[in-house]
C-alpha cells in the first residue's frame, strides 16, 4: 500500500470507527445495555428454575423476577410504559408454558417469530421489493428522494438477503433443539441468538446503508 492509500484508508476507517461510536452512544442513551441484561435476566430464572424444579417453578422465578427488575426501574426513573411492555413479554412466555404444559413452550413465540421473520424477508425479495429498503425509507435511514433509486434498491436487495439468512439461521438452531425438547440447550441459545445477536445486526445494517448512502459525497469531496 502507498502512502497515498494509506491517506484515503485512514479516513474511511476513522469514519467507520466514529459511526460505531456514534451506534453505541445512542444504544446507550437509551438503555440498551441494560434493557438486554432486564431480559435475559428472567430468561435465566427460567432456565434454573427448570433445571431444579420443572417448568412451573421456572415460569414463577421468571416472572417473579421481572416484577422485582421493573419495580427497581419504575424507582429509578423509567416509564410505566417501557416496564410494563418488559413484564408483559415474560407473561406472554409464561403463558406459552402453561398452554402447552411444557417448558419448551417459553420458547415457542420466539421460534415462531424466526420463521414469520424468514418467510417475510423472503417474500419481499421474491416480489422485488426489499424489506429493509421500505423500513429505511420510513425511519429516514434511506433518503426519500435518492440520486440513483436502482442503486439504493440493489443494495437493499442484498441487506434484504442478508435478513433473509439471518432468521433462517435461528430456524435451523432453535426448530431441532425446540421439537427435541432440549429446554435447557434451546434456552442457551436463544440468549445468544435473541437480543444480543439482533442488535449486532441492526448496528451492521444501520452502517452498511449510511456507509454507502455517503459514498458519493466522499468520492465527490476527494476529486
Amino acid at each position: 500500500m502507498t502512502p497515498d492509500d494509506q491517506h484515503v484508508a485512514a479516513p474511511g476507517l476513522e469514519q467507520h470507527r466514529t459511526a460505531v461510536a456514534e451506534i453505541w452512544g445512542k444504544f446507550c442513551a437509551v438503555h440498551g445495555p441494560r434493557h438486554i441484561l432486564d431480559g435475559a435476566a428472567p430468561a435465566i430464572g427460567f432456565l434454573l428454575g427448570y433445571s431444579v424444579a420443572g417448568a412451573e417453578i421456572g415460569v414463577f422465578i421468571a416472572i417473579l423476577i421481572a416484577v422485582a427488575l421493573a419495580a427497581i426501574r419504575l424507582i429509578q426513573g423509567d416509564t410505566v410504559r417501557v416496564v410494563a411492555i418488559s413484564v408483559l413479554v415474560i407473561l406472554v412466555l409464561s403463558l406459552f408454558v402453561e398452554i402447552t404444559g411444557e417448558g419448551r413452550g417459553f420458547y415457542l413465540p420466539e421460534v415462531a417469530l424466526c420463521v414469520v421473520m424468514t418467510v417475510l424477508f423472503g417474500a419481499t425479495l421474491l416480489i422485488g421489493k426489499p424489506l429493509s429498503y421500505t423500513v429505511s425509507r420510513r425511519i429516514r435511514l434511506e433518503p426519500a428522494d435518492p440520486a440513483d433509486p436502482a442503486a439504493r434498491l440493489r443494495l437493499h436487495r442484498r441487506i434484504t438477503l442478508a435478513w433473509f439468512v439471518f432468521w433462517p439461521v435461528h430456524v435451523v438452531v432453535m426448530l431441532p433443539l425446540y421439537l427435541a425438547d432440549k429446554v435447557v440447550i434451546l434456552g442457551t441459545v436463544a440468549l445468544i441468538l435473541g437480543k444480543p445477536a439482533l442488535v449486532v445486526m441492526l448496528a451492521a445494517t444501520w452502517l452498511w446503508v449510511r456507509a454507502t448512502r455517503e459514498q458519493p459525497a466522499t468520492r465527490a469531496e476527494a476529486v
